[in-house]
Parts: structure tokens; C-alpha cells; sequence
């Protein structure tokens, strides 16, 4: 018998190298593998006959293999057949071709005469019906089928290296072998029915359709219970914690309200009321703000941060991506500045006071604390005063020195490589990390890493190489790069070949991007590599992709979640540096991740607002809403909820909704079209420009790929500047430099471009009222709160928007989803339609 809590590890029949793979589906122990759910089932119930007509739904058969062959087409390729023939044939029986290409060790695996059960789509292929490639048994006792085939299967969600049918026999050994008694059940007797024991094993390996759906329903009824009792134990802890009142007389808000050149609605001055009444309280607020895309959510925050403010605190505001952060601090600049009060920005790659970014220019303080950071501020022309060669510019505060060597390769500077697999090789996870860890094996030997990251079929990485030896003068050598790069690739091709059991080169020549001159070089190839997996797509929006590697990945005590492409983690990085505000302390600080490290001061935090708070991680906003003394805390979403929803997951929050809209707000009105109708709607957009207007143009991907048919913005960024000629066009997207991101986004607002061809980056934040036209291609690959978050770009000023919606998906699906937007701009409906058609 085995034990709930039980490591992996220690269970001798689990084979080795299936360990690395659970580990990468986060599976570490018995109670890991047994709530690792499936994702679907499938019918595998034997059929009486085999049939006659292709069928789109996989089907489960059984038979006898009558007949084999091996046929071979274009030089080397091979096509097995193996020919099935019902248990129990009869006139009108039609024999079963099952084909499988290029798979060698198939023929081995089958022979005349034995019993097979497949499981795959039929298809009419001439006058035959063919199966190809489907999966397969060998049966030669009825008891080896009970597991994959003749039942209802469990199909669970996999990696690399785990196949579908090696997780589930280790799932269905493990549930054999477990103890009865550890699998207590969690919620009320009389809530569900059946023990939890039970309901784990039906929702694996379930007898009926009927037993699968009951299992499910105690499983979901228990995990909700138990969400609800964390959730009150939630509000427990808060409502004990004793914090400040941190609610000033209301005078400087005043002040501000009627300097606006508008008046605020009844529901917003209703929230305001009610984080009024909170931050008056000794007990911490903790409040949950929703309103839809352009409802006024910034002013109710700003009207908190003032309250706070004029009771004597600081407030802090972060938002998840740079350009929100900025145009927050741009914002409220403009609005508070007339208040006489300072405010400071803390990103890595903009502060409000133009000090040197911590990444690069640490104190001597400092840099005694943080392992290796003697070079990194070091970079300037490649020069560092060292251990090695005197300082010739140096003093406290000198970024670097001034000296130039005639030669490439020159003391203590920084290079940034790209090495790529021979003949395009993909690399699997588990050779992914061999490389990672090739890389990090010389960290502090050889050379300083400082960012890495491990692709599919390359590698990037930013290093700088370190003294080798030296002579009797005291002249140091250091280890060329040729030499470094060399023994990466030896380290690494050994391993990698033993993996694949493959011989032969695994790289090409190494190639260099760019030999880092200056700290903004460093910061923007720096910024390249960390993002690189989710800008190429080859990770999705809020997927972790663990081969991106840091200095900060050693010393961080907490992970960081990189949900989404557009949050730099190259800002996280930067505050790790001991940024402090001084003495003069601003009393609004607006930032992204930078907030979140505690060497980031605050003298006085009174109030925390989060933007969009779907997008950080709980341990994320911890960080900051956690201290003590206990601030006030305002999250905010654009995103809106279902209220059941709300009620469910947000229990432990007050939830203040502002449901009603701006009059200033001009109509949007959206259209779904075919792709075919690009001419018509290009006439359209033309005609918007000629009128005064910009527009955006929205795509899902920043460049193209074989693996999907969908346009991308790189590519189509070039017909649209002949399409629109001589109107100015600029592209934006994520890969592009924070700096130069920065001036094309200052470009659009001044109304010097005039169409903007973009990713998802101005989902949130990006506020341009004279921007009244949005075209968004290939809508079917968006979903619906993404879609409602980008028309939200549009609309922000008194002229009448338009939202066109471009498809080629004609899908009954696609269709329902689209046609939502188009009958409604109102986001709490948009949220519930939304939940119809996908569920919680």
C-alpha cells in the first residue's frame, strides 16, 4: 500500500525517466497523480461490427488481423497495413484496413492471426475503409484491454515524454495500491454522495457515463466547498488584522474633483462613498472594483489615493504591463501636479527622477551584497575598472570607465549569443533543461550568465567572459569566447545525443546578435531574451515556459509567475537591486512588478491599487498587500465577472461595481465581416483617415507560423503602408524595446501616425481618444473578454467608433461567440454570454 503524501520518488515501479516528465505537469507525489484529472473521455466500448462509412468520431473495434504488407513509395518511405477482420463475420461484413507511415517498429509489433483492438477515425480511402495511424492492441487475455480499450478511457492532459497510455497505467496502479483510509472525504455527508475513495476512481476509470457525471459532481462540490473554506478562513484573518484609518478630511479631493472638466456619475460617486467609508475604518480594507473598459475606474482610484494622501500616506499604484504604468504616471501627473504633489515612476526601464537603473549601476554597497555584481554595472564600452586593471574614470557613482582596446574581444565585456541546433533539430523539454544547465555549469567559473534562454531549435544567452589567468606582470587573460562558447557545446551535444540516442552534431556556428556597447544595449537584449518563448509564440499568454533563466532565478526566495507576454520580467529584475525612494519620498508611486520587492521603500504606505489584477499572481499582490502596518487595498478589473462568479471566487473581497457609463463616451458600433470583404472595409478605413481619424489594426501573432494559418503583424505591417499610403503607419508589439515602444505609442497620441499595426500589447491602458476605428484580424482566434478589452481601445472620445471584426471562420462556434459583440458593448453581458458558451 502506498500513502496520499507519499513522494513519486520512492515508488520503486514508476520508472525513472517518467519522473522528469510528471514533474513537469507539477505531479510530485501519490496525491498529485491521482487529482490530476482528465481533461475528457472517450468511448473505447467495443463495437459489434465494424463499419461500413467513415465517421468523423473515433470508434473503438476489435478483430483478427487476416492479412499483412509492406508497401514502399518515393525511395525510402513505408506504408504498414495490417487488415482486421471481425470476430464474427457474416456476408455483409466489410474487412478493416489499418494503415501506419513510416513507423518501423509497427511490423514488428503485428502478425497474422493475432487479436487487435484499435481505436481511431474510419475513412473511405478508394473502396476501402482505412484507419490511419490509429491506436492500437495486442491482446492475448481479455484483462490486458481493461485499462485503454473497451471502456470509457480517460484522456488526461500530457507532455513531452509521457504518453497518454503510460500515464494511465501508472494512474490506474496507483489507485489499486492506494490506502482507502487516506483519501478522506472533504465535504458534507450531505452535500455529495459517495465517498471521495469512490468518486476518485470513477472519474478515472468510470463503469458507466451515468458514474463519470457523479463523480465529477462530488469532486467540483467538494473543491468549491473547500474554496469557500479557504475563502472565509480569508476573511477571518482580515477582519482580525488591526491596520490605520487612512482617510483624510476630503479636502484636497474635493479640490481635484472640481478641476475636472467633467462630472462623475452616480455610480461612481457611489463607489467612491464606499472606499470612503473603508479607508476611515481601522480595519484594512480590501475591495474589489469592477467596471467596464472606459466606466471611470482611474478617477474612483485616484479620488482613494488622495483620501489617502490627506490623511498623511503614501499610496502605491501598480499595473501589470510598462506602457499601462506609464500612461498611469502620465495621467495622474497631468491631473495631480496642479495639487503640488510628487509622484515617481518605478520601472526598469523609466523612473521618474532619471536615476541609472538599478539592473546596471549598483553602488559599491551593493554590489558587496549581490553575487557577481562587480561586473554587471560594468559595461559601458565594454570596459570594467577591476581586480585587473586599474579605474581611469572611477569615483562613487561611475557607471564604467573610459578606456578603449583596439581588439574584439575586450576585457570584462558582455556578448550576446545565439546558438542554433544543426539542421533546425528541435529540442526536446528534457534536453532543453541538459542545455540550461550546460549553460549555468560555468556561471561564476568561466564567465558571468546573465539571461538565457533555451528555444526549441536555439539559444540565446548573455554572458561575459572572466579572467582565465595571469602572467608575472599581473596581466590578466581571459577566457576567450570561442573557447567558452566551445565547451557549452560539448558539454551539452554529449548529453543531448545520449538522450535522443542519436550521433552527430547537435549545433551549428555560433552567431552574435550584438556585442553589448552600453547599458541600453544590455537592457534591450536583455529584455529580448526573457520574452522571447511567449513574443515567437512558442509559449501561450499566461503559460510558464521554464527554460528562461536570470540571476534573480537564485536568489528569488518566491517564484514569479510570467503570465503574460506583455509584463517585463526584466522589471522585476531591476528593483532586486536595492532601488529606494530617499528621503524625499513621493506620496504616489506608480510601477509595474517593481513594487513588488521589498527593497523597494516605502516611508508610509497607507493604500495599494492593483490595475487589472487578473493578471498577477496571489503571491504576487502578497507581496505588497501583506505588510505591516496592514495598507488599504483597491484591486481593479476592466475584466467583468458574472456575479455568481464574483460571489464564488471573490468572497473574501467587498465588490464595488461601477455599472454605468460616462456621457462623453461615444458609441461603438461593431461589425463581423469575412475575410473576403477586406476590400469594402479597407474603403472604410480610408475614408476614416481622410475624416481626421486613427485606427488600430489588430493581429494575433507577431510573426507567421507553419503551424498556424493565421496572419501576423510583422508580415502585414508592410501591405498596410501601401494599402493606406501616404497615410503613417507604425508597427507595435512586444519584442520591440520598451524606449522605442515608448515613442511610437507618444507618436499615435500626438496624431503624427495615423494607423497603428499591433498585437494584444494595447489590450489595457492605451487611451487615445481621437483612435475611433479598430479592424481586428482573424477575431476568431481572440476570446470574447480579450476581444471587449481591445474595442475598449476605441470609443474614448465624443466621435462615433467602429469595431470590424475580421473572419474566416464560419463556424457555428465562432458565429455565436462573435455575434455577441455585436449586439452588445455592455461588458457584464459580454461576461455572461461568455460563461454560457464556455462554462465557469
Amino acid at each position: 500500500m502506498i500513502g496520499i503524501s507519499q513522494s513519486l520518488e520512492d515508488i520503486a515501479w514508476i520508472p525513472r525517466p517518467r519522473l522528469l516528465a510528471l514533474r513537469r505537469l507539477a505531479i510530485g507525489t501519490v496525491e498529485d497523480l491521482l487529482t490530476h484529472f482528465p481533461r475528457r473521455h472517450e468511448d473505447r466500448t467495443e463495437f459489434p461490427h465494424f463499419p461500413r462509412e467513415e465517421s468523423d468520431v473515433p470508434i473503438c473495434l476489435c478483430g483478427e488481423v487476416i492479412k499483412t504488407s509492406l508497401r514502399r513509395f518515393g525511395g525510402w518511405k513505408k506504408i504498414f497495413e495490417a487488415t482486421l477482420q471481425e470476430s464474427q463475420p457474416n456476408a455483409l461484413s466489410e474487412p478493416l484496413v489499418c494503415r501506419w507511415f513510416n513507423l518501423h517498429y509497427v511490423q514488428k509489433m503485428i502478425a497474422t492471426g493475432q487479436r487487435l483492438v484499435v481505436f481511431g477515425r474510419p475513412r473511405l480511402r478508394g473502396k476501402r475503409i482505412c484507419m490511419d495511424h490509429p491506436e492500437f492492441e495486442v491482446i492475448e487475455n481479455d484483462k490486458e484491454i481493461s485499462i485503454h480499450f473497451r471502456r470509457i478511457t480517460p484522456i488526461y492532459p500530457a507532455t513531452e515524454g509521457l504518453s497518454q497510455r503510460v500515464l494511465r497505467s501508472i494512474i490506474y496502479r496507483a489507485l489499486n495500491e492506494i490506502s482507502g483510509a487516506v483519501l478522506e472525504t472533504i465535504a458534507p455527508r450531505g452535500l455529495v454522495h459517495g465517498t471521495r475513495r469512490d468518486a476518485i476512481r470513477a472519474i478515472h476509470f468510470p463503469e458507466s457515463w451515468e458514474a463519470r457525471d457523479t463523480a465529477r459532481e462530488h469532486l467540483v462540490l467538494s473543491e468549491f466547498f473547500a474554496m469557500q473554506m479557504l475563502i472565509a478562513s480569508r476573511r477571518s484573518d482580515a477582519s482580525i488584522r488591526v491596520g490605520y484609518a487612512h482617510c483624510g478630511n476630503g479636502a484636497l479631493l474635493d479640490k481635484f474633483l472640481k478641476a475636472l472638466p467633467f462630472e462623475l456619475t452616480s455610480a461612481q460617486s457611489k463607489v467612491i462613498t464606499e472606499i470612503r467609508r473603508d479607508l476611515a475604518a481601522r480595519q484594512p480594507m480590501n475591495r474589489l472594483l469592477q467596471g467596464d473598459v472606459g466606466s471611470g475606474k482611474t478617477v474612483v482610484a485616484i479620488a482613494a489615493m488622495l483620501l489617502a494622501i490627506e490623511a498623511g500616506y503614501q499610496a502605491a499604484f501598480m499595473a501589470p504591463t510598462q506602457i499601462l504604468a506609464e500612461q498611469h504616471y502620465d495621467v495622474l501627473r497631468r491631473w495631480l501636479e496642479p495639487l503640488g504633489l510628487c509622484i515617481a515612476l518605478r520601472t526598469a526601464a523609466r523612473q521618474e527622477d532619471n536615476a541609472p537603473l538599478p539592473l546596471f549601476v549598483l553602488s559599491k554597497t551593493q554590489r558587496a551584497k549581490i553575487p557577481g555584481s562587480t561586473r554587471v554595472s560594468r559595461v559601458g564600452d565594454g570596459v570594467a575598472p577591476s581586480r585587473t586593471f586599474p579605474e581611469t574614470q572611477s569615483g562613487e557613482g561611475a557607471a564604467y570607465s573610459r578606456r578603449r582596446l583596439p581588439h574584439f574581444e575586450k576585457p570584462w565585456a558582455i556578448y550576446a549569443v545565439k546558438i542554433s541546433t544543426k539542421s533546425r533539430r528541435c529540442l526536446s523539454p528534457i534536453t532543453r533543461t541538459i542545455v540550461l544547465d550546460a549553460l549555468r555549469h560555468f556561471h561564476n567559473k568561466r564567465y558571468e550568465l546573465f539571461a538565457a534562454c533555451v528555444m526549441p531549435d536555439h539559444v540565446h544567452f548573455l554572458i561575459q567572459p572572466w579572467p582565465k589567468e595571469s602572467d608575472d606582470a599581473g596581466n590578466a587573460t581571459f577566457w576567450p569566447l570561442s573557447e567558452l562558447i566551445h565547451s557549452i557545446k560539448s558539454f551539452s551535444a554529449h548529453e543531448i545525443n545520449e538522450i535522443d540516442k542519436k550521433k552527430g552534431a547537435v549545433w551549428e556556428r555560433e552567431r552574435f546578435d550584438r556585442y553589448v556597447r552600453s547599458d541600453r544595449d544590455l537592457q534591450e537584449k536583455f529584455h529580448y531574451i526573457l520574452r522571447n518563448p511567449w513574443d515567437s509564440g512558442v509559449a501561450q499568454q499566461n503559460e510558464d515556459y521554464p527554460w528562461v533563466w536570470t540571476q534573480d532565478d537564485e536568489r528569488r526566495e518566491e517564484s514569479l509567475f510570467r503570465g503574460d507576454a506583455e509584463i517585463s520580467t526584466r522589471d522585476a529584475s531591476a528593483t532586486q537591486s536595492g532601488a529606494s525612494f530617499g528621503t524625499n519620498d513621493p506620496q504616489i508611486v506608480v510601477g509595474t512588478h517593481a513594487l513588488l520587492y521589498e527593497n523597494v521603500s516605502f516611508s508610509n504606505l497607507g493604500l495599494v491599487v492593483i490595475d487589472e489584477q487578473h493578471k498577477f499572481g496571489v503571491a504576487q499582490r502578497a507581496r505588497l498587500t501583506t505588510r505591516e502596518p496592514a495598507p488599504d487595498v483597491l484591486v481593479m478589473t476592466a475584466t467583468p465577472i458574472p456575479r455568481t462568479l464574483t460571489m464564488t471566487i471573490y468572497g473574501d473581497l467587498d465588490v464595488s461595481v461601477i455599472d454605468e457609463m460616462p456621457r462623453n463616451r461615444g458609441k461603438i458600433i461593431t461589425a463581423v465581416h469575412e475575410t473576403s470583404k477586406l476590400g469594402e472595409v479597407l474603403s472604410f478605413l480610408r475614408a476614416q483617415l481622410e475624416a481626421g481619424r486613427q485606427l488600430y489594426v489588430i493581429y494575433p501573432l507577431i510573426d507567421e507560423t507553419e503551424k498556424l494559418d493565421v496572419k501576423a503583424a510583422s508580415v502585414e505591417y508592410e501591405l498596410w503602408r501601401e494599402r493606406l499610403h501616404p497615410y503613417r503607419c507604425e508597427l507595435l508589439h512586444g519584442r520591440i524595446p520598451a524606449p522605442e515602444k515608448q515613442e511610437i505609442m507618444e507618436r499615435f497620441r500626438r496624431g503624427e501616425t495615423n494607423a497603428l499595426i499591433s498585437t494584444t500589447v494595447i489590450e489595457v491602458g492605451v487611451d487615445v481618444p481621437n483612435a475611433t476605428v479598430m479592424l481586428v484580424e482573424n477575431a476568431e482566434r481572440f476570446g470574447l473578454a480579450q476581444l471587449h478589452q481591445l474595442r475598449g481601445r476605441i470609443g474614448r472620445g465624443g466621435h462615433k467608433s467602429y469595431c470590424i471584426l475580421l473572419t474566416s471562420d464560419t463556424s457555428k462556434e465562432t458565429s455565436g461567440k462573435l455575434t455577441v459583440l455585436e449586439k452588445t458593448s455592455n461588458g457584464f453581458e459580454v461576461a455572461e454570454a461568455d460563461w454560457d458558451l464556455r462554462g465557469p
